[in-house]
């Protein structure tokens, strides 16, 4: 069984500071694109704003010092596939396990992790343009891989990654597979037959159903929430081997016209106002405050008559 694994790397936007999204809020992002701007090129592979532009997740906001990391159900969904490729080879079956990322360098590190682990196939599909609010976008350029080059019986990746979090992207690739599309998994267990035990969270609670291959799964709230570490001997192992990078036309795909046709674009975001309004009620003890507190809400209630 030829099992992908796709996954997602953003900044930590949790590590920025207050003042880098309000200062953004004023800024002219950069016109060029890359890892240390949030904003995209246009399709087109131009460096300014243009017909069919995506602008990054956070317009304007610098986050070249914050640190790349795996989306949570991506990396879920990582672990997951490591799982049931260890079940598989326990039982004697033949398990080959693939992993596959798009967007700039960011992800190497984390390829070349996979590949420490266990991973035999290591891609990254290289845009420069953000993705982030291009669901169609990044379904055609995984569908593409899936099944034209790495030829996959089983694709594994989270429900949704941040920061758009639309969730569209698992069923949007196995309708262009002709794939059937299980969301919200939590665990899979090999079967004997060579079909693939599935526990998903559903409506009224976990379900556990039957799948064949091929099929998409689409990771939710699993309990495998952390993926394994490598050794110092399996990092040592790999050190010279490279993941591979491919570009959209490698794949067949058109990507500026697909994000032409993608729909409303991203103008910009901002951070959330996390500050909440309070009243000090003055007091010595806790039986003064109380008091005025009382009284404040008694002087209110008579004025309202």
């Amino acid at each position: 069984m030829r099992i992908l694994a796709y996954f997602k790397v953003t900044p930590d936007y949790e590590a920025l500071r207050e003042s880098e999204w309000s200062a953004a809020a004023g800024r002219v992002p950069s016109s060029g694109g890359g890892e240390g701007t949030s904003r995209g090129p246009s399709a087109d592979g131009g460096a300014g704003p243009g017909r069919g532009e995506h602008a990054g997740p956070a317009d304007g906001v610098d986050t070249r010092y914050v640190r790349r990391i795996l989306d949570c159900f991506d990396e879920s969904a990582l672990e997951i596939a490591l799982r049931l490729s260890d079940a598989l080879v326990g039982r004697g079956r033949a398990a080959g396990l693939g992993a596959l990322s798009i967007g700039a360098p960011g992800a190497e590190p984390h390829l070349k992790t996979l590949l420490a682990l266990g991973f035999e196939r290591a891609a990254r599909v290289h845009t420069e343009a953000a993705l982030d609010f291009a669901p169609a976008a990044t379904a055609a350029l995984i569908a593409a891989y899936a099944g034209r080059i790495d030829r996959s019986d089983l694709l594994v990746l989270g429900a949704r990654s941040s920061p758009g979090g639309g969730g569209t992207v698992p069923f949007r690739v196995a309708e262009q597979l002709g794939w059937p599309c299980l969301t919200q998994v939590t665990e899979v267990e090999p079967l004997a037959d060579g079909r693939l035990r599935v526990t998903l969270m559903g409506d009224d609670g976990l379900q556990r159903l039957t799948a064949r291959t091929p099929c998409v799964l689409a990771v939710g709230n699993a309990v495998v929430s952390h993926l394994r570490v490598p050794t110092l001997t399996d990092r040592l192992a790999v050190r010279d081997r490279q993941p591979d990078v491919l570009e959209p036309a490698d794949l067949g795909v058109d990507l500026a016209d697909v994000l032409r046709r993608e729909g409303p674009s991203l103008a910009a975001l901002e951070g959330i106002d996390r500050h909440r309004e309070g009243v000090l009620i003055a007091g010595d003890t806790p039986r003064a405050k109380a008091q005025a507190l009382f009284d404040a809400r008694l002087k209110s209630l008579l004025e309202e008559l």
